[in-house]
């Protein structure tokens, strides 16, 4: 597992469990989900040369572990990044599920804990924790998966949300001391138990000042753990990349302009609970959406998550995310749509910037 020390470049991709397609908000041209799908984008992410491929969860997106799994048995050394939502898996159960997909894999899985949107989605699911109870059960969850996975006596556990008498997993992990989580969030909850136990604190698309700001608060917190030499950073962002600017910018515009007022008005009421989402919202009211001079949150307009997308030529993409390594990030989960072509397009054009600063095996000749 990576130290915070390390400066290798990390790449990762999305694949896209709700369906594919070049536009946002409208249905024209929409690629469904499937197999099919998941696997054109697998395979071109992993002839990329990423290291892993983001698997979200939501209302709308097909089963993570079950999609995580039937992608890991069909590819050769893409890990997966499956998001995995606390409270609705017991914490024991959670860990024999990762370290299973561990051992079975020659440890190819990473695990992205999520709170959770809240309100009306979290609803459909018979959850009733609060924002900051979510990231409680977070947070307890995490600390009994590190002791069943790395202790060698039976567990026993007494939290505000979990008990547990003499709990042991088998089989262990196969990454040691366990394989990597990835947490993020905007709220100090979140903050928190990111902080804590993050071995990659995940951020959002935002403008390199708000950026810098977030790295040093949640190191700060870190540290109150003895964690600030531990924990690495990286930055979720969409990517816009053609060889000449102009058409970049056009390509990101025309995933916004079929877009229908309701599409626009329903992406506004999604994940009520969510301030990383709130936040989002918010960096769509500069001109023309342009946060930085390559940075735009145009996408942010029609869709939840992060919408923040770095568009411009390959030196100006790679420009783009320099900066933000020079914040300390050295961690780059990144979307494009379509996600089979796109993933080929970063490969070719921006990855070379790179490849000095990357791990061998994922550098192509």
């Amino acid at each position: 597992m990576a130290q915070a020390n390390d400066k290798t470049i990390h790449f990762g991709w999305f694949i896209p469990t709700t369906g594919d397609g070049v536009g946002f908000g409208t249905l024209e041209g929409r690629i469904p989900a499937g197999m099919n799908l998941f696997m054109d984008v697998a395979e071109a992410a992993e002839n990329a040369g990423f290291e892993y491929a983001l698997v979200p969860v939501e209302v709308n997106c097909w089963e993570a572990w079950i999609s995580c799994s039937m992608v890991a048995a069909r590819t050769e050394k893409l890990k997966l990044l499956v998001a995995a939502r606390p409270g609705y898996i017991v914490p024991t159960m959670m860990a024999k599920m990762v370290t299973t997909f561990d051992q079975l894999t020659g440890g190819r899985v990473y695990v992205n804990l999520i709170a959770g949107p809240g309100g009306a989605q979290q609803a459909m699911d018979g959850i009733t924790f609060d924002h900051d109870q979510r990231y409680a059960v977070m947070d307890e969850t995490v600390e009994i998966m590190k002791r069943v996975w790395t202790e060698t006596d039976p567990v026993d556990y007494t939290g505000e949300h979990f008990e547990l008498q003499g709990a042991v997993i088998k089989p262990k992990p196969y990454q040691q001391p366990h394989p990597p989580f990835y947490i993020g969030g905007e709220s100090a909850a979140g903050r928190e138990v990111g902080a804590k136990h993050a071995n990659v604190y995940l951020l959002w698309g935002d403008t390199m000042e708000n950026t810098g700001r977030k790295i040093q608060e949640i190191r700060e917190i870190a540290s109150t753990y003895g964690r600030a030499d531990e924990l690495r950073f990286g930055m979720r962002l969409q990517i816009v990349v053609r060889e000449d600017e102009d058409d970049a910018w056009a390509a990101a515009h025309a995933m916004i302009a079929n877009a229908t007022d309701e599409a626009r008005a329903h992406r506004e009421r999604m994940w009520e609970q969510s301030e990383s989402n709130d936040h989002m919202w918010e960096l769509t009211k500069v001109e023309d959406f342009r946060i930085e001079p390559h940075l735009w949150s145009g996408l942010s307009t029609v869709r939840p998550g992060a919408g923040v997308a770095v568009v411009g030529n390959p030196e100006q993409v790679a420009a783009t995310l320099e900066q933000f390594i020079e914040l300390g990030c050295t961690e780059f989960c990144l979307s494009g749509s379509p996600h089979a072509r796109e993933a080929e397009r970063f490969g070719e054009l921006v990855m070379p910037y790179f490849a000095s600063r990357r791990a061998p095996e994922y550098v192509k000749n």
